[in-house]
């Protein structure tokens, strides 16, 4: 499994951390101004070795969870 971490700006809705969970993937976009490129690749790191433990859920759990974030 690929773990990326990415600094974004501009995310919709304020939105500050989002995650894809897509198969063989997991990407963290995380807004720019919560955390600095040394702290996203430290981040990464620490994905990478913890990703074993990760769990996919359901996209009605997601939704609800987007939904709510969003407003």
């Amino acid at each position: 499994m690929s773990v990326q971490v990415l600094r974004v700006s501009g995310m919709p809705c304020k939105v500050e951390l989002w995650v894809d969970d897509a198969p063989g993937r997991f990407t963290v976009y995380i807004d720019k101004e919560l955390i600095t490129e040394r702290g996203a690749m430290h981040l990464q790191s620490t994905l990478r070795r913890h990703v074993v433990g990760w769990e996919r859920l359901d996209e009605s759990f997601v939704y609800r969870t987007l939904r709510a974030i969003t407003g």
